[in-house]
């Protein structure tokens, strides 16, 4: 059964899930940020936002991972509605086999990578959006940069409230998933800082419950810290002769306690794994060098805290 749609400010309705999607409203005319990861949730959310009597005007993209925006495609059935997603994002929404594709290194993706939560149904984006205000419904909105989880991502302030994407989780989703996704570890925390250091009463992430964010920051951070700790370890545990990627990947697996007992979590690791690898040699604490044929990670001397 769908939770119950909560008012969480003047404007804006939280409707929980697996993926949370938002709902601005002003004047019976409404504005959609996200639409979890199928048909079937999209179709929930529209006939929630026609229950109440209001007009479903815009879609907004925070970006394009399968799980937010898999319901745009049965929205756009039923309705003709623009469609705004920030840079690089609307490509992969027009797109989709992109995202799969990427996670298994550029080549043809494997069956197990194109499930409704890697590849969805292709959405037309009729704006592209980037960071600033921007009035909707009439309604004066502020958009963030908070890229790092996703190639880009946007986060939304209406009223009191920051509508925060995946640039923030929930504690018990941090704990769930101790390696949280992500294809630019620096710019991730970054974003997380940025919503810690913002003045909104309430922060509402992609994944989890709603808080304060500080508090959602915080989390965010410390399983970022978790993970720097992870690979500088494994690489520590390699000195000498370096890791491969899949070595770090198992060291960093087996101490943080995440899974990789499928073929698509193993490469949502992979990817994420290679992120940190790539943030380390960036801050100049890690070295790649192909020894043999083989791409072996070194540990660079003095190792950053």
């Amino acid at each position: 059964m769908p939770a119950a749609w909560r008012h969480v400010s003047e404007h804006c309705w939280l409707v929980p899930g697996g993926v949370n999607a938002v709902v601005l409203e002003h004047r019976g005319r409404a504005v959609l940020i996200d639409s979890g990861p199928d048909r079937d949730s999209g179709k929930r959310l529209l006939r929630g936002i026609r229950e109440r009597s209001w007009k479903l005007e815009a879609i907004l993209t925070s970006h394009a991972h399968a799980d937010h925006f898999g319901g745009h495609a049965a929205l756009l059935r039923q309705l003709d509605v623009p469609v705004l997603a920030p840079p690089v994002e609307a490509e992969l929404m027009r797109a989709p086999l992109l995202e799969p594709s990427y996670l298994f290194h550029g080549a043809a993706p494997l069956a197990e990578l194109t499930s409704r939560w890697f590849q969805a149904e292709a959405s037309r984006v009729d704006q592209v959006i980037a960071a600033g205000p921007l009035t909707l419904i009439d309604l004066p909105l502020e958009l963030l940069a908070v890229d790092g989880h996703a190639h880009r991502q946007l986060a939304l302030r209406v009223d009191d409230v920051l509508v925060a994407a995946d640039a923030v989780f929930a504690a018990t989703v941090a704990a769930r998933h101790p390696l949280l996704f992500a294809h630019d570890v620096r710019a991730q925390a970054d974003a997380a800082a940025l919503v810690g250091n913002d003045g909104a009463r309430l922060a509402i992430p992609g994944h989890g419950e709603p808080d304060t964010p500080a508090a959602l920051a915080q989390a965010t951070l410390a399983a970022i810290d978790r993970g720097h700790a992870a690979i500088r370890a494994a690489l520590e545990a390699h000195e000498g002769a370096g890791a491969t990627t899949t070595q770090v990947l198992r060291h960093v697996a087996q101490a943080l306690g995440a899974s990789t007992d499928d073929l698509a979590r193993w490469h949502l690791l992979h990817t994420t794994v290679s992120a940190y690898l790539s943030a380390a040699r960036a801050r100049g604490t890690c070295q790649p060098r192909i020894v043999d044929g083989e791409l072996r990670w070194f540990a660079a001397s003095p190792l950053a805290p």
